[in-house]
């Protein structure tokens, strides 16, 4: 599986790669938005993972979403938030925005590589 994920923190994106490399998935990492809209453009994704906060003066991943789904190459997938907003109702409003799951951090990975499973077996299914 081919993973997208956007995080500006080294730290994180390099356990993100670790751990999705476990699962024979192979991670490209974007520091922000406008390397993650090259990207889409020049790689066949499967899953795209987005951090909220991608740091001053950047584009957030909510306004990433939004150009993502702009796109018709991104329109078909998933895209996930991944973030430190973790209060009661955060779930629920990056739901209504438009991510198709939510993982808050620090990540259960146990949940995120079962939910990257469903998203395998779909694709075998077609």
């Amino acid at each position: 599986m081919n993973v997208l994920y956007v995080e500006d923190n080294k730290i994180n994106a390099m356990v993100m790669d670790k751990m999705l490399s476990k699962n024979d998935s192979h991670v490209i990492i974007a520091e922000n938005g406008s390397q993650a809209l090259e990207v889409v453009k020049e790689e066949n994704l499967d899953l795209i993972l987005v951090d909220i906060n991608l740091g001053l003066n950047q584009m957030d991943g909510c306004e990433l979403l939004q150009k993502f789904r702009q796109l018709d190459i991104v329109k078909d997938i998933p895209v996930f938030a991944v973030t430190a907003y973790a209060m009661p109702g955060d779930e629920q409003r990056f739901i209504n925005i438009g991510f198709d799951q939510y993982f808050s951090k620090p990540v259960n990975f146990d949940q995120l590589i079962s939910v990257i499973s469903k998203i395998e077996k779909s694709f075998e299914q077609q």
